[in-house]
């Protein structure tokens, strides 16, 4: 599973549209994502003290575009390099800010074994 953060206002226009890019995508060429153990540190950098945002949970496996896990500030985050199929999207969950501006993650995200390899027999 990978994540991105967007507003509900361009989440919902996308539902409308049947698929989505973020506004950014034309100059970057690709969604910035994250794994989940780097989106609290994505959230607040980039959208501290921020209200009405959605936590995307991306299945890699029913992904349509290529994803590509690429260096950034040190760390490896995936890109999707094309549009977000809707069907992709396992949960669209809200992402709460507290009093002093900090994001944190919804307490009922999905399980992410629908990205794990299954065992060989």
């Amino acid at each position: 599973m990978i994540y991105h953060i967007e507003t509900e206002d361009l989440w919902q226009q996308a539902l409308l549209d049947g698929e989505y890019l973020p506004e950014n995508f034309e100059s970057d060429g690709f969604i910035h994502c994250a794994a989940l153990d780097q989106v609290t540190n994505v959230a607040d950098k980039h959208y501290h003290g921020s209200n009405d945002l959605l936590l995307l949970c991306i299945s890699q496996k029913l992904l349509n575009a290529e994803t590509l896990w690429e260096l950034s500030d040190g760390l490896y985050y995936p890109h999707i390099y094309g549009s977000l199929n809707l069907s992709a999207v396992v949960a669209a969950l809200p992402l709460y800010c507290d009093s002093d501006g900090t994001l944190r993650l919804p307490a009922n995200l999905p399980e992410d074994t629908d990205d794990v390899p299954e065992a060989d027999p």
